[in-house]
């Protein structure tokens, strides 16, 4: 038996604890103005209306005709993939999706009277949700803490790349950092990731780093391949969906569509997490008229409540039930899969009683589970961020692959792996080669491509990369979109290390709290927009971003509204960058036509052939897959099954283990608004979702406000002032928003292997104020 019993990580330092750093701006935020019954139902004519209140006033309305249509916008939210072009609808796009359009499409401005009025300390002082709410950046900016002066302040183009290209000369390449957000597009994200290398780096940190390259790693080494398997259609005809730890109703609410389809077509859906989520109780499909009447469709058949990072246990504890009943495909596992002894022999040897307590499930729901597992011919497992942010995530990923390998539900019509990507091209960026570890194949393309010598190097991740801030190894801070400031753990920590470089440099369409936090100096270039028309001496410019089934399609903009800004394209920047910087004649011709980048990638990526051709084909084209096909690339050409320890977290006395995740009117950093009308919650953000057993348990209540406190070795963290909300949540979990609780999670708590965040299972108490808001 292995079962691996995890303590708290509580370990008093000498002399007692000492309090991480605080900011205000982390910490401090309005209560709800009133919270109520979540929600019956996702979607639906609410849906309908709270997408056209967002974009209607803000100029939203044209682009989301045709938007994640042939000639239109590619969504700038998540990367769900698009249907079959005979089965698009009279419109693709969903309420988060209307909502991120409108943040592009604003009439807003952050013009130079804005940065005049607000200093760099009172934008510390304002909220993200306030900052984004400015508008539209106008023109280049640069802050100068040397000066005296705190605010940014307007600069020519000129002279904020000389600035860059004066900052580079001067520095080691491993003291620089770029960074990606998963908006770029292929071509932005293959203009950094080339500029970075022909600096001699690879300090390639993006998003990735930060949600899915738990299953990455899980996937490459079980799999031979870090994506997921199945594409749209496998959605709707599969005899069953498992869901585990998403709010797809939130995060991609397109998909409830398709979940919906497989339950028409005689499918079933269950779904494991900690805490009901409205989209899987209840749908109504805006794009039916007769759903918008009668009764919501429900869609889980099944809702286990596993305990935070449960999943692992509860899949071993599945496997195992499936072993005992012989419900395995042994023709498969014979002809296609490595480890299946050892494996089966791992899970034979485990407690039962401890599976349980690890998953907080009964063995009545396990085999609840496997008998909906044996009635399915197939099963499509996915999953999200409640899966992957945990400090064992790849090995639980592991055993969800062993589930599918024992079942034989990998390369058959549908049945796979379908891991849910956040952003809308973050599994695009890692295919253009956005990645610290640089593929062999690769480099040497890159060396004959453009001839210089690549870093062959592994260069710094996320959290590597914030670690060497806060030890002052680096300079320079590149980032391409994102807000890293606000989406990375330990924020009062992340901070400071980012004031600590002497250069950063951000591309950005709006004012974010990352800005709240310059280097020595700090330039804020205004890049275009998806929907923005981008116009170069070949014509109008059209970009290509790649969904989670690894369909790759093109994205074209046509607003001319923000014409008369000083803003320009992502890659005109890179590419000047590079040009200034290392002198190269191949620049300027990719700056020209983003044909010619497309045609570099053609020639450096497998799967890319005839690019520019391709993408004309409406829904663009599909990169091969081989577990889609039962060919697995690794070492033996077999899938592995593996053997991983089971983790049972024991918490101490009145410790709870909390969960971060997006409100309904947020998605990653980008606040829309300050309602979670599914959850309950209007006008506020700083709350805390718990369990109505375990508040009697503390003596508090709903409505109560505490402070929330976790303990590391390193230092107590606090986030003041939240507010109580009953929830049916699992036993011993509570649940809050992110970016105001990752103030909690430490930097040096992340996954084994991937170094992803622990932000699904940080360790807290909670400490009563002494206030209840309903008093």
């Amino acid at each position: 038996m292995t079962i691996a019993h995890i303590d708290s990580g509580f370990r008093p330092p000498a002399g007692g604890f000492k309090p991480a750093p605080v900011n205000p701006v982390a910490n401090e935020f309005d209560n709800p103005e009133s919270t109520g019954k979540p929600k019956p139902y996702a979607a639906g004519i609410p849906g309908v209306a709270h997408a056209m209140q967002h974009a209607v006033p803000n100029r939203g309305l044209l682009p989301l005709l045709t938007m994640n249509k042939p000639g239109g916008v590619d969504c700038p939210g998540c990367a769900w993939p698009e249907p079959p072009q005979h089965e698009l609808g009279i419109v693709e796009f969903c309420e988060n999706g209307a909502k991120a359009i409108a943040e592009e499409t604003t009439p807003n401005r952050a013009d130079r009277d804005f940065w005049a009025s607000v200093s760099v300390p009172e934008m510390r002082e304002k909220t993200d949700y306030w900052l984004g709410k400015r508008g539209r950046i106008t023109e280049p900016l640069l802050y100068d803490r040397s000066s005296g002066d705190e605010h940014y302040r307007p600069i020519s183009w000129e002279d904020a790349f000389s600035l860059i290209a004066d900052k580079l000369s001067t520095i080691h390449p491993d003291e620089a950092v770029f960074y990606t957000s998963g908006r770029a597009s292929n071509e932005s994200a293959y203009m950094i990731q080339l500029l970075a290398r022909r600096f001699g780096t690879n300090n390639l940190p993006d998003c990735a780093n930060m949600c899915h390259d738990s299953t990455g790693a899980a996937l490459g080494e079980t799999l031979g391949l870090g994506k997921g398997s199945v594409v749209i259609e496998d959605f709707s005809r599969t005899d069953l969906i498992i869901s585990v730890g998403q709010n797809p109703g939130t995060n991609h609410p397109r998909a409830l569509g398709s979940f919906s389809k497989c339950k028409e077509n005689g499918g079933k859906i269950l779904a494991i997490n900690p805490m009901p989520e409205t989209g899987l109780r209840g749908f109504r499909d805006p794009q039916e008229p007769t759903a918008l009447v009668g009764k919501p469709a429900k869609l889980a058949d099944e809702f286990l409540q596993v305990r935070l990072d449960g999943d692992r246990a509860f899949f071993q504890a599945l496997n195992k039930e499936l072993i005992r009943r012989d419900a395995l495909d042994h023709k498969f596992l014979d002809h296609f899969c490595s480890g299946v002894e050892e494996t089966i022999e791992h899970l034979n040897s485990l407690d039962d009683a401890e599976l349980l307590r690890g998953c907080g499930l009964s063995m009545a729901d396990i085999k609840k589970a496997a008998d909906m597992v044996e009635e399915a011919r197939t099963v499509v497992l996915t999953w999200t961020l409640g899966v992957t942010q945990h400090e064992n995530a790849v090995y639980t990923i592991r055993e969800m692959v062993n589930f599918l390998l024992l079942t034989g539900n990998i390369g058959k019509p549908g049945a796979g792996t379908a891991p849910l990507r956040g952003h809308s091209n973050v599994q695009g960026d890692r295919t253009m080669g956005v990645w610290e570890k640089i593929k062999e194949p690769f480099r040497l393309a890159l060396e004959e491509r453009f001839g210089f010598d690549c870093p062959a190097e592994d260069g710094l991740g996320t959290v590597p990369s914030l670690q060497a801030m806060r030890s002052g190894k680096t300079k320079f801070f590149l980032s391409l979109g994102g807000n890293l400031v606000r989406v990375a753990s330990d924020t009062s920590v992340v901070e400071q290390a980012m004031a600590s470089n002497e250069l950063t440099v951000h591309l950005s369409t709006k004012p974010n709290g990352s800005h709240a936090w310059p280097g020595e100096k700090s330039l804020i270039l205004p890049v275009l927009a998806r929907t923005d028309v981008d116009n170069k001496p070949s014509g109008p410019q059209k970009v290509t971003v790649e969904d989670s089934a690894g369909a790759v399609h093109a994205s074209e903009g046509h607003r001319t509204a923000n014409h008369d800004l000083s803003l320009r394209s992502e890659i005109e920047i890179l590419g000047t960058i590079g040009k200034m910087v290392c002198g190269d004649e191949w620049w300027q011709p990719m700056i020209d036509d983003y044909s010619v980048i497309r045609d570099h990638i053609a020639a450096t990526i497998p799967g890319f052939e005839d690019y520019n051709k391709r993408i004309e084909n409406p829904g663009g084209f599909m990169l091969p897959n081989g577990p889609r096909q039962r060919e697995f690339n690794t070492h033996d050409g077999k899938a592995h099954l593996t053997v991983n320890e089971t983790n049972v977290i024991d918490l101490r006395e009145g410790e709870l283990l909390m969960n971060t995740v997006r409100s309904h009117d947020q998605y990653n950093s980008t606040i829309y608004g300050l309602d979670d009308r599914y959850r309950g919650i209007k006008n506020g953000r700083r709350v805390v979702f718990m369990n109505p057993e375990d508040a009697r348990e503390r003596g508090v209540r709903d409505g109560d406000l505490v402070d929330l406190v976790s303990r590391y070795s390193d230092s107590e963290r606090r986030a003041p002032n939240f507010r109580i909300v009953e929830f049916p949540v699992a036993k011993d979990c509570v649940t809050t928003y992110f970016p105001e609780a990752n103030v909690l999670v430490p930097l040096d708590s992340h996954a084994h292997i991937s170094h992803t965040p622990v932000s699904k299972s940080c360790r807290v108490f909670i400490e009563p104020l002494g206030r209840n808001v309903n008093d």
